[in-house]
């Protein structure tokens, strides 16, 4: 753990430093993600300025899963986004040779490699969101807080999960890229409570592809509006796409060829 420790902290390092050196790029990145981040309120508040619910929706409750959609997003796009977005490239001209010599996990190294600081504003104001519309979404504070940092985690991890289960297939494709992108396309349904969509679309963003536990779930939980049965949902779901994941990994090493042979 102490390797572990030592290779994440020279990577936040280096990174930070990248981030210095070209500080116009990282304030357009912000000012870029702060712009996504009013978009999509305003668009709820044009929905809501119309009616005052949708499905069991109301405003309040709306814009309280936003904040937690956009803070586990925070998370996720701050240290695995750019990552992902070069492992197809990484594998396909044989970068990955170098991380497979090291001593610790070559997916830690691919993953934690390229971290992006242009999203902090983004969880700042995500848990500000939070804290504004929870008390009237039904949201009670003190130790549920607690909570808070738990279901932020499940939606970082729950993004990493789907997101590698949308590169891991560069291994058996020539241009992993394709099917990589076509991750951002099922995205778009995530940024939605899940209780807008059909019954058919509730129940795939819950299983297959499990972009509820993002925000809806932990919105829902936090909420009081979710049950035991939620937490076991996401415990069991996440499981079989870390197992599957972990198989996909093995087999891909397998197959692999470096840039070398």
């Amino acid at each position: 753990m102490r390797a572990y420790w030592d290779v994440f902290k020279t990577s936040l390092k280096n990174n930070l430093v990248r981030e210095f050196i070209y500080r116009t790029n990282t304030i357009a990145l912000t000012v870029a993600d702060l712009v996504w981040v009013f978009i999509e309120l305003a668009f709820f508040e044009v929905i809501y300025s119309n009616t005052e619910i949708i499905n069991g929706w109301n405003r309040e409750q709306v814009f309280f899963f936003l904040g937690i959609f956009i803070a586990s997003d925070s998370l996720f796009t701050t240290f695995f986004q750019r990552s992902f977005w070069t492992f197809p490239f990484m594998v396909n001209q044989g970068d990955l040779d170098v991380l497979l010599t090291k001593p610790i996990s070559p997916l830690f190294l691919a993953t934690f490699r390229d971290i992006n600081f242009s999203q902090i504003l983004n969880l700042i104001l995500g848990l500000f969101i939070l804290q504004h519309y929870g008390p009237s979404a039904g949201f009670t504070g003190g130790w549920n807080w607690i909570l808070v940092g738990f279901w932020v985690l499940i939606g970082l991890l729950t993004q990493y999960l789907i997101r590698f289960f949308f590169v891991i297939w560069v291994f058996w494709l020539e241009r992993g890229i394709t099917v990589s992108r076509l991750y951002y396309q099922f995205y778009a349904l995530a940024n939605k409570p899940q209780g807008l969509y059909p019954k058919f679309i509730q129940y795939l963003l819950k299983t297959a592809l499990p972009f509820a536990f993002m925000g809806s779930v932990p919105a829902e939980a936090l909420m009081g509006k979710s049950t035991s049965w939620s937490y076991l949902l996401v415990f069991l779901i996440l499981g079989v796409y870390a197992l599957t994941l972990r198989s996909l990994w093995r087999a891909g090493l397998r197959r692999y060829q470096s840039a070398s042979s």
